[in-house]
Order: structure tokens, then sequence, then C-alpha cells
């Protein structure tokens, strides 16, 4: 089957070359291994570079969020994260009534109120993330709560009452109308 005389031969130069042979196996394997660094920070270098174009637009959308998020910080009012589930049904409500109506010949639909153009964030307000609660006519609900803080506002234009901020909810129908510079009264009811 195989030779007798190739078993015993060695794969580098004659058996007094031995010594040179693990030396030139040493070198290859050393050649091998740079060869191998140097493809593999060739083809990082190409990723990168390919990458590029993406990596710039994360950073432009960085940059723009950024600039949205402080615009917006000197507002007194605290921004809500989280709304209630029952608010977008009725949001929803209305604009489903609004959208039937459209159907109608003659009939056109009513424009959004700012407290539902805000609600929907096609307006902006003060502190981004917050969106007011809005009653069913569309002006803004007397209560509006963020984080267990509460305050009451006008409900005509959203605007806070001053003195009326408190942890946890607020019964705005005792906070009386009160002239600028005046204390802030509550009644108990």
């Amino acid at each position: 089957m195989s030779d007798p005389e190739t078993q015993t031969e060695p794969l580098v130069g004659t058996p007094a070359q031995a010594p040179r042979s693990s030396r030139a196996y040493k070198v290859a394997g050393l050649t091998l291994l740079g060869c191998v660094l140097i493809v593999g920070q060739a083809a990082i270098a190409y990723f990168l570079l390919s990458q590029k174009s993406d990596i710039k637009s994360l950073q432009e959308q960085n940059d723009k969020i950024n600039t949205e998020l402080t615009r917006g910080r000197s507002a007194s009012v605290p921004v809500q994260m989280h709304m209630p589930m029952s608010v977008m049904t009725e949001l929803l409500d209305d604009t489903m009534e609004e959208e039937a109506s459209a159907g109608v010949p003659g009939k056109t639909p009513a424009p959004l109120t700012t407290c539902q153009q805000e609600f929907a964030g096609l307006k902006p307000v003060q502190v981004p993330g917050f969106r007011p609660r809005c009653d069913k006519k569309g002006l803004y609900e007397r209560q509006q709560c963020f984080m267990r803080q509460c305050w009451c506002v006008n409900p005509a234009d959203g605007q806070q009452i001053p003195g009326s901020l408190r942890q946890g909810p607020v019964n705005c129908s005792s906070i009386r109308a009160i002239p600028a510079g005046a204390t802030l009264t509550l009644s108990d009811e």
C-alpha cells in the first residue's frame, strides 16, 4: 500500500536538518497568523466604510432628538409619559363620529380643538411627551396629572391655575379663580 521509506522520511529536509524544520513551521505559523490579523483588520475597515452613511444618519437623528428635548425644558408643567387607555377610546370615538359625518353631503367635519391637536401630537406642547387630557367636547379637562402630581387648568385654553399643583388628585371644583398676585384658597367640600 504505502512505501516503507516514505513513512520514516521527515516532512521538511533530512534528519540532520530537523531543528531547521521546526523553525520553518514557526515562521510559517507566525506568517499565517499575521495574514489572518491583516485580513481581519481589512474586513473591519470595509464594514466601517460601508456603514459610514448609516452611522452619519444615526448621529443626525440623535442630534435632532437632543435639540427637540432641550427646546421645551423651561416649562413648569410636569411631563406625562403614559396615557390611560380610556382617554384614547374617547378621542377615537370623537374622530369616528367626525369621519362618519364627513361622508354626509353638505356636512363638514368639525376641526380639532387645540387640546385634541396637542393630545394627538399634531401640535407641539411646552413639555415634550406630555399629552393633555381632553373632554368629549375637545376642551381641556380641569384636572391634568402626571406621575402622581396633578394640577388644575382653565378648560378653554389649558393654562395651569397658579398654586394648584399637588401630590395626588386635586379637587379643581374647589379652586376659585384668583386674580394675579393673590393667594390661593381651597374650600373644604
